[in-house]
Parts: structure tokens; C-alpha cells; sequence
């Protein structure tokens, strides 16, 4: 397996065209085509099947994918390395984070990092674990920061936990349910909640039916913080978030917490990375700085 068959296979399955992948690496597609008729003669089996939508990969191709990525991944982080140690400039970290670590620790950790490495780019986004743990895997993200079940890490994965958070309900300034003193005052509401796996709706979802409450009503599925804020204060939609948010003035400003008499689930936050990973020095560092901007913070 060569590292131009590498990049013609994984290009020509995310792009599902053979002058797209040849446009995305700056090759003619005569030289892509090439590149994957000798990978396939290298391994006696079809990879690539064209047809009237494109190219696709064939199942051979597809159970290569996954690993091309990630060949792919080390060899540029093998190729960071070498640049580092060698004094010359450059690399890339490219990480997942939670909204929480995004409104409360990411600018610490970042100027944290830049302060020594201001010649790595990096590349940040916002994600839960159901999309995080996908990069992780394949190799396009180094790690993720996310809301984790530890019993649930699988081996391939490894956790360093960071912090615990609280959670509250929260609904915008005025909502009528805006004093409610018990769960069992929200029966007739509706929700708006993320509840893909590990996530705070699937959390509270779970602790009001264990608690015997009727669980929350979700009319809208949302995993995107910046319209879940939008929608929350701006209609009668409950919804549910970390506590500390309210530090935030713009936020406390148009959301409050209902005065529950119940003690909400706290949940658990780390680092999700993979197990036999060759992290490089830059990404060792980065995920050092957002240990060091958590420890630093005030407690919520």
C-alpha cells in the first residue's frame, strides 16, 4: 500500500466522484485512476465500482476505508513530529469540544497553548460524543471533550476525566413554568433536548423516569447550541444545560433555572482518545492545557 493509493481511496469515498477526488488532490483523474487500478492489482480485489451517480467504494474498498484514514492520520502526525524536532514550523491539532469547555474553558486553554506553540494551527469543533467518537476513530480528530459514561468506553478508547457538572432546567425569563418547584410540575411541558447517546437530554430524560416523573416530551430534537439558546429564550420550550451557563451574563440575561426541588444528575466530562494513539507533542500539550484551564476555574 502506497500513500498516494491511500489518499485516491479515501478521497474518491468522501467526494463519490472521480474528478472530485482528482480535483481535491490537484491530480488529473487519469493519474487518480491509475493510483487505484495499481492499489487494486496489489491486493487482487475491486475497490472502486462506477456507475451512473458517480464512484463508489465496493465492500473490499469499504473495509479499507476506515483504516486508510487512519494510516493517513499517523503519517502526517509522524511527519509533525519530525518537523518539531527538526526546529521547523507548522503542524496541526484538531480536537472536539463540548459546549460547556467551549463557553468556559477553551479560551484559557487555547492562549495557554499558543503562548508555546504559536506556529501549530489548530482546528476546533464543536461536538457531542455520538459524532466525536467517529473522528477519534478514524483518525480525523485527535480527541474530543464530551460528556462520558466511563463504564461505557469501549477498549479501543481511553478517558481522562476533567470535571463533573451540574445540570438544571432551564427556560427563558417569564416562562409560566418558571417557578415550578418539582419535576412533577412539568408533565404538560414540551422539551427541547438533544438525546443522541451520553447526552444531557438522554441524562435527564433517563433521571425523571427513574424518579417516577412522566419523561420530558421533546417536540424538537436540537444538538446545536447556538439555536437550542435561541429557541429556549425566545419560546415556551423547556430545556436543560450545565449550571455554570448561568455565569454567563448574555445567558442569565434571558434563561433561568427552574427552582426544582429535586437534585439533578451531575455528569461526567473528559477526554476521549484513542488507546494506541501516537499523539504528537503539540497534541499531548493541548490536552494539558485544557486539564490545567479546568483546574484553574472557579468551582460551579
Amino acid at each position: 500500500m502506497k500513500h498516494n493509493q491511500l489518499r485516491a481511496l479515501v478521497a474518491i469515498a468522501e467526494h463519490g466522484s472521480l474528478r472530485a477526488a482528482a480535483k481535491t488532490l490537484c491530480l488529473s483523474q487519469p493519474a487518480l485512476t491509475k493510483a487505484i487500478r495499481e492499489f487494486e492489482q496489489d491486493l487482487g480485489v475491486p475497490l472502486v465500482a462506477r456507475n451512473a451517480r458517480g464512484a463508489q467504494l465496493t465492500p473490499f474498498g469499504r473495509a479499507i476505508y476506515a483504516r486508510a484514514k487512519l494510516i493517513l492520520a499517523e503519517m502526517q502526525h509522524a511527519r509533525e513530529d519530525v518537523y518539531r524536532l527538526s526546529g521547523m514550523e507548522g503542524g496541526v491539532v484538531s480536537c472536539a469540544v463540548t459546549p460547556l469547555m467551549s463557553l468556559k474553558y477553551l479560551p484559557r486553554a487555547i492562549r495557554t497553548f499558543r503562548q508555546r506553540m504559536s506556529t501549530t494551527r489548530l482546528s476546533v469543533q464543536e461536538g457531542f460524543l455520538t459524532q466525536a467518537m467517529a473522528g477519534v476513530r478514524d483518525g480525523t480528530l485527535d480527541f474530543a471533550i464530551a460528556i462520558v459514561d466511563e463504564e461505557k468506553i469501549t477498549g479501543e478508547f481511553q478517558f481522562r476525566p476533567l470535571l463533573e457538572a451540574e445540570l438544571i432546567i432551564s427556560a427563558r425569563k417569564g416562562h409560566p413554568l418558571a417557578q415550578a418547584r418539582s419535576i412533577f410540575d412539568l408533565a404538560g411541558a414540551e422539551w427541547m433536548l438533544n438525546t443522541t447517546p451520553e447526552s444531557l437530554g438522554r441524562v435527564l430524560q433517563d433521571y425523571f423516569v427513574s424518579a417516577g416523573a412522566a419523561a420530558p416530551r421533546v417536540v424538537i430534537e436540537c444538538s446545536s447550541f447556538s439555536a437550542s439558546f435561541s429557541l429556549s429564550s425566545n419560546s415556551d420550550l423547556l430545556s436543560c444545560c450545565p449550571k455554570s451557563f448561568l455565569e454567563a451574563a448574555w445567558f442569565n440575561d434571558r434563561v433561568v433555572a427552574l427552582p426544582v426541588e429535586e437534585r439533578l444528575p451531575r455528569v461526567s466530562v473528559g477526554i476521549i482518545s484513542r488507546r494506541d494513539a501516537l499523539n504528537t507533542a503539540a497534541c499531548d500539550y493541548l490536552i494539558d492545557c485544557f486539564a490545567e484551564a479546568v483546574a484553574c476555574a472557579p468551582p460551579f
